[in-house]
């Protein structure tokens, strides 16, 4: 099972892109898209995508009625990581083609909030089988991050995951080894902030090993994702059970069985109301 950022927070597991999504630079009304965000992490918190998805389509309707464009994009980006962790793939690429729209219609093309528009579409594209069609947008996402962020910055870390899924998935081996251990480094530099953020993508690499005929490597990688899942420093809150809950599968493809059934009731625990033990 492979992992996408941002999914909902995308990409898609795990580098929380779609937060980047907020900061649409001119336009809207900031204070209520913000309360618009946090009444969607509420929900998500509870595994509610259904009423989720409801939600934003209700305020997606409201801010055209209002010609709020900035707001809309912002919209539109949450639409995309939903509908992909949904598996609902006109909804998804709907979202992707209204956003971009939206983005070009503006001039954020070369802008932060413009390359998070463009991350988050071409990971959808992705997710929904058109992974070639998707790549030219991560490439304008690199430029865009280029103009206006540190080479640090966190949102190169969720490009760089989602540029060595995009390349894995066209089997460009390297490439993909090469991007996500870019990822890393990003991410290692922002700890312990990012301790998730990196356990997924040693997870990430334990399945490009396996497919890469690089089986021997793949043990190591799991011990190293499963110490960030374990570190104290890690809040129990519903990132970390949308990450167990993504993750589980694939300790339980390469045999960690207790693990898969533990990251599995950890997020069951957190989504239910109680705190993970």
């Amino acid at each position: 099972m492979q992992l996408e950022k941002e999914d909902w927070q995308e990409p898609g597991c795990c580098f929380r892109m779609a937060a980047a999504s907020k900061e649409v630079e001119d336009g809207g009304e900031a204070t209520q898209i913000r309360e618009v965000i946090q009444g969607l992490d509420a929900l998500l918190a509870k595994d509610q995508v259904t009423e989720a998805s409801a939600y934003l389509e209700k305020w997606l309707l409201y801010f055209e009625a209002r010609k709020d464009w900035a707001s809309q994009i912002t919209v539109y980006n949450e639409m995309m990581g939903l509908y992909r962790n949904t598996r609902e793939r006109e909804k998804g690429l709907t979202a992707v083609e209204r956003g971009l729209a939206r983005a070009r219609e503006h001039g954020l093309s070369e802008t932060v909030s413009g390359g998070t528009t463009f991350v988050n579409a071409a990971t959808t594209m992705k997710a929904f089988g058109r992974v070639r069609e998707a790549m030219p947008y991560y490439e304008q996402a690199f430029r865009a991050y280029g103009k206006k962020l540190s080479p640090e910055d966190y949102r190169f870390g969720g490009l760089f995951n989602n540029m060595a899924l995009a390349f894995e998935e066209l089997g460009e081996y390297k490439k993909a080894e090469t991007y996500f251990k870019k990822a890393m480094e990003i991410m290692e530099g922002l700890y312990p902030g990012s301790i998730l953020e990196i356990a997924v993508t040693w997870v990430n690499l334990a399945v490009l090993y396996e497919k890469w005929d690089r089986a021997e490597e793949c043990d190591g990688c799991l011990l190293r994702a499963l110490e960030g899942f374990h570190d104290t420093k890690v809040p129990l809150d519903a990132y970390y059970a949308f990450n167990c809950r993504k993750c589980a599968d694939t300790f339980g493809h390469f045999g960690y069985f207790r693990v898969k059934k533990e990251l599995s009731e950890a997020a069951d625990r957190i989504y239910g109301g109680e705190e993970a033990g």
